[in-house]
Order: structure tokens, then C-alpha cells, then sequence
């Protein structure tokens, strides 16, 4: 009998648990593993598809909405939201990247980068710039290139209005306002990705988020053209 009782409670124990996990909300961060490490989705853009190699693999599992136990150890092949079947590409000599074919990416490909192994925007020298583009977001995702900067002048004042934005962490994106506008940067160097950079105009600045959100000075308006449409 006390045999059959420990057993009985086993049973309840292991039942309660599998209902706990079952209701357990995993918030995932965006990344995929392969050969044994992890790479983050990023913002970056494939700077010419010509960069695109071989396939190197696919996603043989997706976490959202299948995994709930929040111990789980990702292996070989799992990534959080990409779907089973995705084709993984390297990018011609750079190891620390992956890309994936993506429809809503302005050139084509998502990029993700191996943890630990690639620098963001602040850390890029204004001599190691060759050019800009900056685009206009339509809708969702959906982009239209406005203007290109190539000439160093022009490249150099906009890293400074970049570099120089005031901390407002009272500001930021939001949908319900109709005079909120969307725009992007992409700044090529000689990687074979450029940095992108999403940045708002709210109908009264622009501003775009670092670590917080900062508030561009209003020397943004004259090097992107892109004020007097907006007023």
C-alpha cells in the first residue's frame, strides 16, 4: 500500500509539472544555432547578393510555440522563429555571419551574427564609411530609396548628427500617430554588410534609438532632404 502511494504521488507530481510547462510564455530572443554556437538576428543588410554563398544547412526546429520547458538547451539546427526548412547561406569570407532569404529585408537576405563576434554602428570609424542610402518606409516593411550619399563631406556630417543625439527616453515610435514617419540608413563599409539604421520623424523631430531613444539635432533635416515633406 505505501508502495502504491509513493507511486500515486510521483504520478501527480510528474502530471502537475507537465500542466505547469504546458502553460508556460518562453519570450525568445532572435537566434538560430549551428555547429555548436549561436548567432543573433541583427539589423544588418547583405551589401551585394553576389556575397551570398553555398547553402550551409537548414533549421531543423523552431522553438516558438513548440518549446515550453524554459530549461530546454538548444542544439544543432533549433532556432527560436525561423521555420523548419530554412535555408542557412554563408556569406563569402565571413564566418561569423549567416543569412537566411528574407522578403521584408531591403536587400534580400537576414543577417545573423555569431555572440561576441561583430561590432555595431557606434564603434564604426567615419573613414571606414563608402556610402549611404537612406530610405523612406512606405508601409510595413516596405521600402523606397531616397536619396544615396557618397560624398565624404556629406557621409562625415551625417555620423556627426548620429553621434551627437540627446538621451529622451520620453520619445518614441508610435502607430496611432498620423504624422509619425518611418525612415532607414544603411551604411555600406568595405563588410559585406552595411548597418541599418531605423530613425522616426514624429512630426516635430526625428530621432532614432541607440541605447535609448536620442533625439537627432535639427541639422538631420538639411543632409537627408528629408524635413519640408514632413511639416
Amino acid at each position: 500500500m505505501k508502495k502504491f502511494f509513493i507511486i500515486a504521488c510521483i504520478l501527480l507530481l510528474t502530471g502537475c509539472n507537465q500542466l505547469f510547462q504546458s502553460n508556460v510564455v518562453i519570450d525568445w530572443v532572435d537566434f538560430l544555432q549551428f555547429e555548436g554556437e549561436e548567432y543573433l538576428g541583427s539589423q544588418l543588410e547583405i551589401a551585394d547578393p553576389n556575397l551570398i554563398g553555398e547553402k550551409i544547412g537548414e533549421i531543423k526546429h523552431m522553438l516558438e510555440g513548440n518549446v515550453r520547458n524554459p530549461n530546454y538547451k538548444s542544439k544543432n539546427g533549433d532556432a527560436a522563429f525561423l521555420s523548419v526548412g530554412t535555408v542557412l547561406y554563408e556569406i563569402k569570407n565571413e564566418p561569423n555571419l549567416i543569412a537566411i532569404r528574407d522578403k521584408d529585408s531591403i536587400n534580400g537576405y537576414k543577417i545573423y551574427y555569431k555572440m561576441d563576434k561583430w561590432k555595431d554602428f557606434p564603434s564604426i570609424l567615419k573613414d571606414e564609411v563608402a556610402r549611404v542610402q537612406l530610405f523612406d518606409e512606405v508601409s510595413y516593411n516596405q521600402f523606397i530609396l531616397r536619396k544615396a550619399i557618397t560624398e565624404k563631406k556629406d557621409i562625415s556630417q551625417l555620423i556627426d548628427i548620429l553621434q551627437s543625439g540627446k538621451t529622451d527616453t520620453t520619445v518614441a515610435f508610435d502607430y496611432s500617430n498620423p504624422k509619425m514617419s518611418s525612415y532607414v540608413i544603411l551604411v555600406y563599409t568595405s563588410a559585406p554588410v552595411a548597418e541599418k539604421i531605423p530613425f522616426f520623424f514624429d512630426g516635430e523631430q526625428y530621432f532614432w534609438y541607440n541605447h535609448d531613444s536620442e533625439v537627432m539635432p535639427d541639422e538631420i533635416e538639411e543632409v537627408l532632404s528629408v524635413g519640408n515633406d514632413k511639416k
